[in-house]
């Protein structure tokens, strides 16, 4: 006679080894899936559908702006029971020692957080960052159990010419038999070729054309539906035009609010359903696909696997009835704050008044003089543009009334790196200033503003409050902050506060002018790897030469 186990579900289960929907059971005894037939069971339950627990397959959690345990909270009723974490950015301002805390936090939720080594930090030497992982730092990191992988490997340039560094980082994996994740933005032709011979994923297309490319090359295509890329809808076209199991799903980038509101990568999988996509090819790209990518035990539903399981009342419309986590019924993590090893000291300069932020010129009262900016386009892209500025007792004034802003960037990790001044177009703020130390990717302090006055108020805040993202309003001399004093990136607190409170700060700054999506904007301005304009502490970056140049046009 068969031993008894400890749960029975029946339901209508999602194969995704066969692609199929048949009706059966899962039999679940000491946290694993021991059999697909019935057996005697203490419990016993019935669901409409029953599925592999749903596994992003690329995320940068300190993008939500709270821990992992809190992170775990929010998506695990959604279906998501595993995760593959690249903290790059936690690696950009506390090194190996911060990816070797988020890793212990990990052992305080239920979600299976599976980790990937950063590659590139820093993205390049254009600016200061608060740690650098050499190689020698990523052949330590990648022998840590939970590692299943290299991070994105961003220096493309580095990886064709043969930069020995990239590649011993790439000789550290491959010899551990790991993963390797890739960074292809806007690669083609040969040098992606190339690439090609290095790199086994890619999540960053954007067009159906470069997610071929990459497919007929025989790289694993992620797509990505986040808070600051959502490619999906442009990308499912590729279901019917390549092996669904080349494909998975992931976030990348989720703001805490929009994790609120309709989850992680269960929202992708609900998106592709809702786009006509068949739910089970869905399933796959959210499970099986991604753990053969790592060759991780779970996502699927085989006797001897772990049991991380979805019980929908319906498939189509994604209806999450109970989530089930090496045999626990819905799960969380304990302790709703504070559950972090992260440092909570890492935003350190000096303060600094108006007059440090200002752009020096001859005092020439009345000339205008012709500058570089950034414009800000949208989205993540900047492109380069022209304008001329006033002279004012010897300081540059943009004119705010054609939306031109001063920005400035603050090395914060106390390197004394100092202060990149320039101007940026399109984020639509009329008065006041705001600023973040969310700055992808160095994560220093990045202040825009109509006056600079409001912004070295901002920036001083941003460094009282141990970081965060802050606006001023000098009509009503008003401060509105959200405190992430975790790395400067991240708030120990519950996710319905820190939701609550970036909701206050985007009202204030859209009443201050801000176009939408411009705190996301705001963040990227500082990132250096992304053509075309940037600007970092070390000043204004033209990103396709790599180099250094004048705000001031010759």
């Amino acid at each position: 006679m068969t031993d008894s186990v400890d749960t029975l579900v029946h339901g209508t289960l999602v194969n995704v080894h066969t692609g199929t929907l048949e009706d059966g059971t899962v039999a679940i005894d000491d946290g694993r899936i021991v059999a697909l037939e019935d057996r005697p069971a203490d419990h016993v339950l019935d669901t409409g559908y029953v599925t592999p627990g749903l596994i992003d397959a690329h995320v940068h959690v300190e993008s939500s702006m709270v821990t992992l345990p809190e992170y775990g909270n929010a998506v695990l009723p959604g279906g998501v029971t595993s995760i593959v974490h690249d903290p790059h950015e936690i690696a950009n301002v506390l090194g190996e020692a911060g990816i070797r805390a988020v890793i212990e936090d990990a052992t305080n939720t239920p979600l299976k957080a599976r980790f990937t080594v950063p590659s590139s930090v820093p993205a390049s030497g254009l600016q200061d960052t608060g740690a650098t992982l050499d190689a020698a730092a990523v052949a330590t990191l990648v022998d840590l159990d939970p590692v299943v992988a290299l991070g994105e490997v961003m220096d493309i340039p580095g990886l064709i010419a043969g930069d020995s560094e990239v590649h011993a980082k790439i000789t550290a994996a491959r010899e551990r038999g790991l993963t390797v994740d890739g960074h292809m933005a806007g690669v083609d032709g040969t040098s992606l070729h190339e690439a090609a011979r290095y790199l086994d994923t890619d999540h960053e297309s954007i067009t159906l054309a470069e997610a071929r490319q990459r497919a007929r090359l025989g790289i694993r295509v992620y797509l990505r539906e986040g808070s600051s890329s959502e490619n999906l809808a442009d990308l499912l076209p590729l279901v019917d035009a390549v092996d669904t199991r080349l494909l998975s799903l992931c976030t990348d980038d989720t703001e805490v609010t929009d994790l609120v509101d309709r989850g992680g990568v269960d929202f992708a999988v609900r998106k592709a359903i809702d786009e006509g996509v068949d739910p089970v090819e869905v399933v796959q790209m959210a499970t099986l696909n991604t753990a053969e990518s790592y060759d991780l035990p779970f996502g699927r539903l085989k006797p001897g696997t772990p049991a991380d399981l979805v019980l929908l009342d319906d498939l189509n419309s994604w209806d999450v009835a109970h989530v089930i986590v090496d045999g626990e019924m819905d799960p969380t993590a304990k302790n709703r704050t504070g559950t972090t090893n992260l440092a909570d000291d890492t935003v350190k300069f000096d303060p600094v008044s108006g007059r440090d932020l200002v752009i020096t010129a001859a005092d020439d009262d009345g000339e205008t003089i012709p500058v570089r900016v950034i414009d800000a386009v949208g989205g993540l892209q900047t492109d380069p543009m022209r304008a001329t500025v006033s002279v004012e007792a010897g300081a540059l004034v943009p004119p705010v009334d054609e939306d031109i802003l001063s920005l400035t960037v603050i090395e914060r990790h106390g390197r004394d790196g100092g202060i990149g001044r320039g101007f940026v177009h399109g984020l639509g703020l009329h008065r006041g200033a705001i600023g973040s130390t969310i700055a992808h990717d160095a994560h220093n302090c990045v202040v825009a503003g109509a006056d600079r006055d409001s912004m070295a108020r901002v920036a001083n805040h941003l460094r009282d409050i141990g970081g965060g993202i802050a606006a001023f309003d000098p009509e009503a001399a008003e401060m509105v902050s959200l405190p992430l004093p975790v790395a400067g990136l991240m708030s120990d607190e519950p996710i319905e506060v820190v939701a609550e409170q970036y909701e206050n700060v985007e009202a204030f700054v859209t009443d201050l002018g801000l176009v939408d999506n411009g705190l996301m904007e705001l963040s990227f301005l500082a990132l250096e790897v992304i053509p075309t304009y940037r600007l970092t502490n070390k000043g204004l970056v033209d990103v396709e030469a790599a180099e250094h140049i004048d705000v001031v046009r010759p």
